[in-house]
């Protein structure tokens, strides 16, 4: 539940190992190597990228051929074991480029005759029209004394317009077809009135027919028969394909086998080169040296050492958890890997995501479901580092029991059914129902909202005392944690007539506001001015208590342990004042004088009660005017004063965990809903039961989906605006190790293949 210890390490060995090194080095995925430039003179072959690329394109082509024997199979494609042995055999020995040429050869012939069919296809409708004509175009062409046309009419009105004028010709026309507003004509027109009849033919689209031969029906005919032809051609070419798709296996090794290999050519890119001699650096997991060791061993020319590191170089950050908080190290991915030096926060935030997941879903039915749909999937895809559904199936699991708690099984059904031993099981569980009583689920998301914030204020005053950041914890950490705690305190006191414990939790607000106050801005040159002004502002607002009355009970107890620390504080800044002034009473006997006068007149105050706080509002000003430092000091007060009003925004934190009753109120509502209207639905006759059971399973699949998505996006939200900002940065480079990546298969030493 850490951050893993890593070591940085130099190997050097002889060129002549360097291909089987970083096979072996690929296969324990154990280093992470630096990338930090460019030197050696290696660079990946194009040539191996080009046939990773064509045999990806292949494999997809032969994947739409291939029948899957289920839904699943088809949007999950599962990893196939593979041994060892059986890979790198396969990757050295097997001759798949004759496959690829195969494919593409009958992929080439395929789409040549597909593309032969869509041209005949095209005559076919473009002769259709035309297939009442039953002249054969030979004949239309041979005629010697005459002139043949064919065309369109787009409108009946053109059409009667050019029979109207060409009547008075001995002129011959056909209407062959019509379609819709298209008329197909034929017009035969003798060779010594052409020059007359043709330009009357402006409204009519010319079609030529001259290349065909025969009627149009016997050329639609042929056509139609070599259509057939070319189908039965495409079917054998497919068959052929279909035949291909019992090598896909095989092809599939073949892309991981060369995509691990382009990875080896690619990182060769990032090492220090000689001659003779390869030098590779990288970053090792402490618990990892012993792997190292045994692959140095393996290798004659291979030695390898530890590297210093410079504190400007980058550590790579490599998460350690147990398997049960392992899947939530995904929601650090997705935001940012911690820094070196800062702490793991995914065993932290773990079981809170759990709970605010569960509480926006609040559906026993649909954790059920949820926890079902991810334990088959992971036993279906046989994958055993899926992070999101292993997450998501810890979530179902937390959210069966919120839902439980509740009374929410795929919302109110079980009342619906009506079996009284459900109903009474599902009674048997319920601590309260929110749609019924919301109140208690709007103090529970109050009160998470409240432990959450705490525990990030705990986890930061833990991290800086683990970093040894003392000054920070004890001005700026503790300060705020006590007046946050001692106000909530305040607050249930006052509801619960706790009075008798309510004075230190008084004083412990009024140290809270003034060391915010002062400490805000910290300085070792003014420190010893910052704590007696601390002091000061304390004894003040203990004063300011007793005035206004605050707490009645020991006033004058308290008025005089104000006037005591106000005093001394004063008394000790008019000193450091008087003897650090540089500019003013430079004389000591002056400075005893002044300090004789201020002393006397407090004394007096305080003994003949005269108005102290007056009097102490000059020797302030006196003391301010005679010490830079003092002034420094005031004008921090702004920003702590400014650090304080900020202090409303906890207010605003705790108030956004109401989003949490929010959805899961709406995910029960939206469910009650879906069954009133499915039961309405149930009571019409002959297709009720049927469009109500498709109005059930449509809608709460909808339901569960939509929720499970606002979950995981509120549960993500809460975390990462009011969780991370307490004490975590984020911004460290992940461990990723050099090591083998197969998109198809899973290398192991046994396998199916």
């Amino acid at each position: 539940m850490a951050i893993a210890k890593v070591e940085k390490i130099l190997i050097a060995l002889h060129k002549l190992d360097e291909h089987r090194f970083l096979k072996r080095l690929q296969s324990l995925g154990i280093l992470h190597l630096c990338h930090k430039q460019i030197i050696s003179e290696h660079s990946s072959k194009v040539s191996l990228k080009e046939i990773v690329d064509e045999l990806n394109s292949v494999i997809e082509y032969l994947s739409t051929l291939q029948k899957e024997s289920s839904v699943i199979d088809s949007i999950f494609a599962k990893k196939t074991p593979v041994a060892r042995a059986k890979f790198e055999e396969l990757g050295r020995n097997y001759n798949f480029l004759e496959i690829l040429n195969k494919v593409k050869d009958n992929q080439t012939k395929i789409q040549e005759l597909e593309q032969q069919i869509k041209n005949i296809v095209a005559e076919i409708n473009f002769l259709k029209p035309w297939v009442k004509l039953k002249y054969s175009i030979e004949e239309l062409l041979e005629l010697k004394h005459f002139k043949v046309y064919t065309g369109i009419f787009h409108s009946e009105a053109d059409l009667n317009e050019i029979i109207k004028k060409i009547s008075g010709y001995a002129v011959y026309y056909e209407i062959v077809n019509q379609e819709k507003t298209d008329y197909y004509v034929i017009i035969i027109v003798p060779l010594n009135l052409v020059n007359t009849i043709y330009p009357l033919l402006d409204r009519m689209e010319i079609v030529n027919l001259a290349k065909y031969r025969g009627t149009i029906n016997e050329i639609i005919t042929k056509n139609l028969l070599l259509h057939k032809q070319l189908s039965k051609e495409i079917d054998e070419y497919r068959a052929k394909l279909q035949a291909l798709c019992n090598e896909l296996p095989r092809l599939k090794v073949i892309y991981d086998y060369y995509t691990n290999l382009i990875a080896q050519e690619e990182v060769k890119n990032y090492f220090i080169t000689t001659k003779e001699v390869i030098f590779i650096e990288g970053w090792l997991k402490s618990k990892d040296m012993p792997k190292l060791k045994q692959l140095i061993q393996e290798f004659d020319s291979a030695v390898f050492t530890t590297s210093p590191v410079s504190e400007e170089e980058p550590i790579p950050v490599a998460l350690e958890n147990s398997r049960l908080f392992k899947p939530f190290e995904i929601i650090l991915e997705l935001y940012a890997m911690p820094q070196p030096n800062e702490i793991d926060p995914t065993p932290f935030l773990a079981p809170f995501f759990a709970i605010f997941f569960a509480l926006c879903l609040t559906d026993a039915g649909y954790g059920v479901l949820l926890t079902a749909l991810c334990v088959l999937l992971l036993k279906k895809l046989k994958i055993t580092n899926n992070k999101l559904l292993k997450l998501l199936g810890i979530c179902g699991g937390v959210t069966i029991i919120a839902g439980a708690l509740t009374g929410s099984w795929f919302g109110d059904i079980v009342d619906k059914i009506g079996l009284n031993f459900l109903v009474q099981i599902k009674n048997s569980l319920i601590v309260f129902d929110p749609l019924k009583n919301p109140l208690p689920f709007f103090y529970l998301s109050l009160a998470i909202g409240y432990i959450h914030l705490n525990y990030g204020i705990i986890i930061e005053i833990y991290d800086s005392l683990r970093q040894k950041q003392f000054a920070y914890v004890l001005t700026e950490q503790i300060p705020w944690f006590i007046l946050i705690n001692s106000l909530v305190g305040i607050g249930l006191m006052n509801r619960y007539l706790l009075m008798n414990t309510k004075l230190p939790l008084i004083l412990m607000i009024l140290f809270s506001i003034s060391t915010i106050i002062v400490f805000t801005r910290r300085s070792t040159e003014l420190i010893i001015n910052q704590i007696l002004w601390y002091g000061l502002l304390s004894g003040i607002l203990i004063l300011i208590a007793t005035y206004f009355s605050i707490y009645p009970t020991a006033i004058s107890i308290l008025k005089l342990a104000g006037k005591i620390l106000a005093s001394l504080s004063l008394f000790s800044l008019l000193i450091l004042a008087v003897f650090n002034s540089r500019s003013m009473l430079k004389n000591w006997w002056l400075k005893i004088l002044f300090l004789t006068v201020a002393t006397s007149t407090l004394i007096s105050t305080h003994i003949y009660k005269f108005n102290s706080y007056v009097v102490g509002l000059v020797l302030l000003i006196s003391l301010v005017a005679l010490d830079v430092r003092n002034r420094k000091v005031i004008k921090n007060f702004a920003w702590g004063l400014y650090n304080l009003y900020n202090g409303t925004s906890f207010l605003g934190i705790i108030l956004s965990y109401i989003r949490l009753m929010a959805l899961g109120m709406v995910t029960a509502g939206i469910a009650m809903a879906i069954n009133t209207i499915a039961w309405m639905i149930f009571k019409l006759p002959v297709l009720g039961i049927i469009v109500a059971l498709i109005l059930l399973a449509f809608g709460h699949l909808y339901n569960f989906l939509i929720n499970i998505l606002g979950a995981f996006v509120h549960s993500l939200r809460l975390n990462y605006v009011e969780f991370f900002p307490r004490f975590f940065t984020g911004g460290g480079e992940k461990f990723t190790p050099f090591s083998e990546d197969t998109k198809y298969i899973i290398i192991e030493e046994g396998g199916k293949l």
